[in-house]
């Protein structure tokens, strides 16, 4: 009894320093950040850390032997999240990237080298036109004797501004273009599956393992930018242990891979309490438009009182913003309770939003501060999301969150990539609802703001 006393004692503390890494698991529901120049460096971080840490923790096991994260970000600018993302490459993860802003950041350029440099060919690198690749798997140094062609036993070193643009336009939705990383880095045409004016502006983060989690996907408003954390209030919506989903989610990063052009149908998927929508929706308009069939369904009498709404919204203007405000003030015409917190309204629809604030509509928030008073706006809401309390549709005791990346701007709905999730949740309402407060605190009832000269309020 003695010996085997002893033998625990020595084995226990190695136990519990083993359990912890072993049993990581991401945490579902949601995450809030919190900006600049009210939060702490954790605060600001909170919700990229969490999708950084969900990536290193994704590895090949028994029951996953090829993993696969998928990331699609309108900006991308974190060393941290460079490394997390190379280091699963190197792993035996495949990693599939789709970006939409040029390339500017180095942390960008060195995932693209890791990434693409198997599936870029290599024409020049011995003289001789050819298609062999600049690099091995994940950046990793290349066989030093290649049928006599190559000597070199080392990877490629960052690739160059222009020479990361080229290698961006090679991926293609066929696989045999990723390289033997199964891994790439792909800048859409405009937008992925949309027009080519329009913006490639989903934010998905998903995995096919995490820790102790499987089929993990994350939505999110924010980018894995410093703007992301820094300059605006941002949230993200984690789905675990969701297979259908997660082969949801894989099915669209491939037909945006291959710039498979949408229609007019919605692409939405159910799953449980989650309905994700993915879009464009090309050449639709009001009747079809999948937010106002939610506003459609709302009353404003319930079992629970008025229906509530708690809104946060960006960037909200054009035709289809008009559109939205209308419904949205009729429902507070009704009887609906209304609180709008804002990040960005175009002139003429904060004008007729202010004028229902003063009629008692509506409660109405800015939440644009110039932080270090040069003019220009620094802070502020980035979220697209609605909180609601009542009767939506049959059910006169709804409580849901719907959110996403999508503005309530006419290309968000027909020319952008965007995805949106709405999720049937008591609890996930009261922490958005929680958040909302707390911006709420950070805003203003009622700012004349112009731009000053070199600003951008977009």
């Amino acid at each position: 009894m003695r010996r085997a006393a002893a033998v625990m004692a020595i084995l226990l503390p190695f136990t519990l320093l083993t359990v912890p890494a072993m049993a990581y698991e991401p945490g579902g529901g949601a995450t809030f950040n919190v900006p600049n120049p009210w939060g702490s460096e954790a605060e600001n971080n909170r919700i990229v850390n969490k999708v950084e840490d969900a990536i290193r923790h994704v590895r090949p096991t028994a029951r996953d032997p090829r993993p696969i994260i998928l990331v699609t970000g309108y900006l991308f600018d974190r060393p941290a999240s460079a490394d997390a993302i190379i280091a699963a490459c190197r792993r035996g993860v495949s990693v599939r990237v789709i970006i939409d802003r040029a390339v500017v950041s180095k942390p960008f350029r060195r995932i693209v080298t890791a990434l693409n440099a198997d599936n870029v060919p290599d024409r020049n690198r011995d003289g001789i036109p050819d298609r062999d690749p600049r690099a091995g798997r994940c950046n990793r140094s290349l066989p030093a004797d290649n049928g006599g062609l190559r000597t070199g036993a080392t990877g490629i070193p960052l690739m160059t501004s222009t020479q990361v643009r080229t290698s961006l336009r090679e991926p293609t939705g066929n696989n045999v273009t990723w390289g033997k990383d199964a891994s790439y880095v792909l800048k859409c045409d405009g937008s992925c599956r949309g027009g080519d004016e329009a913006n490639m502006h989903s934010k998905i983060y998903a995995m096919s393992n995490s820790g102790t989690a499987n089929n993990v996907v994350m939505v999110s408003s924010s980018n894995l930018n410093s703007g992301g954390t820094n300059s605006g209030w941002n949230d993200l919506v984690t789905m675990k242990n969701r297979p259908k989903t997660f082969a949801f989610m894989v099915r669209i990063h491939r037909l945006m891979t291959a710039q498979k052009r949408a229609g007019r149908k919605l692409v939405e998927f159910k799953d449980g309490p989650y309905t994700t929508r993915i879009f464009p929706m090309i050449g639709v308009g009001k009747r079809r438009d999948p937010l106002m069939q939610d506003l459609r369904k709302i009353r404003c009498s319930s079992a629970l009182g008025p229906t509530s709404l708690h809104i946060q919204q960006f960037w909200w203007n054009g035709h289809r913003g008009n559109y939205i405000w209308d419904k949205i003030r009729n429902l507070a015409r009704d009887g609906c309770k209304v609180k709008i917190i804002f990040g960005a309204v175009d002139s003429g629809l904060l004008s007729r939003m202010k004028d229902a604030r003063r009629a008692g509509l509506i409660e109405l928030w800015d939440s644009r501060v110039d932080t270090d008073g040069d003019g220009c706006v620094n802070t502020r809401t980035h979220m697209k999301a609605v909180a609601v309390r009542g009767t939506y549709g049959t059910n006169r005791r709804y409580h849901g969150v719907w959110t996403g990346t999508a503005n309530w701007a006419t290309g968000s709905l027909t020319r952008g990539d965007e995805n949106t999730l709405n999720v049937r949740s008591g609890t996930l309402w009261r922490k958005y609802v929680s958040y909302w407060n707390t911006v709420q605190n950070h805003s203003t009832l009622d700012r004349s703001y112009t731009p000053g000269v070199g600003c951008q309020d977009d």
